[in-house]
């Protein structure tokens, strides 16, 4: 898993820096969320039954970061054109292992936790 903070220029194609393969996949973001939260999507996206109406596999891993299956709420994460400013690349692939512990901070981090595990079940 790869999280860089980076500034956006005008000019970049950001959509370029979205991507999916068999292996990895990466998603832009405004505002990043909280670690355990990234993780969870990560596992959940490459080990989950990914049963969704989401075709679209970034636009799945935009929903996950975001903690709901509702796209027009996770849209509201991702950068509008001709966007400057700081933003993230969270980037994670199918063989990344997570055995670290990690704490909970919050309640609306627990929230987000519990509906990607919900939301995971189809």
């Amino acid at each position: 898993m790869e999280i860089l903070e980076l500034q956006i220029e005008k000019g970049l194609d950001v959509k370029s820096l979205i991507k999916y393969d068999e292996n990895c996949v990466s998603q832009v973001v405004f505002s990043l969320p909280p670690l355990s939260v990234i993780r969870q999507a990560c596992y959940i996206f490459f080990n989950g039954k990914n049963r969704t109406k989401i075709r679209d596999k970034t636009l799945y891993f935009l929903a996950l970061l975001s903690s709901t299956d509702q796209l027009n709420e996770a849209m509201k994460n991702t950068l509008p054109k001709d966007y400057v400013g700081r933003a993230y690349i969270i980037k994670c692939c199918k063989n990344d292992s997570f055995s670290d512990p990690i704490q909970i901070s919050s309640n609306q981090e627990r929230i987000s936790l519990s509906r990607n595990a919900v939301l995971s079940l189809g």
